[in-house]
């Protein structure tokens, strides 16, 4: 956190993102459960934005790769987890498509 009071150009962008009017978003991470319809599928197919809205910042992969700005042919995987940014409304939304349980391990 000391290192972003010295980049005060990413701060005010990472309020302006977060702050929209009167909207405010949030980066969360949202995994895929092992009956996810998600799983198997590429980004492409899946159309993560057009259904809920989200931008699709980066993946960690179960395996504990992490890919940031995925291509859209990037394989859905069970365990992988998205990180996106969106409302809340759109990020729960993504949670019950992708039948994420709420746990996570410690990285």
């Amino acid at each position: 956190m000391a290192a972003l009071m010295l980049r005060p150009t990413v701060i005010s962008f990472l309020d302006m993102i977060t702050h929209v009017g009167d909207v405010i978003l949030d980066l969360e991470d949202v995994v895929l459960g092992p009956s996810s319809p998600l799983l198997g599928q590429t980004l492409r197919a899946v159309k993560i934005p057009e259904k809920t809205g989200l931008i699709v910042l980066a993946i960690k992969k179960a395996a504990g790769q992490m890919i940031f700005n995925p291509g859209s042919d990037e394989k859905l995987l069970v365990g992988d987890s998205m990180i996106v940014l969106g409302t809340d409304e759109q990020i729960n939304a993504l949670k019950r498509l992708s039948h994420d349980s709420g746990e996570r391990a410690c990285p």
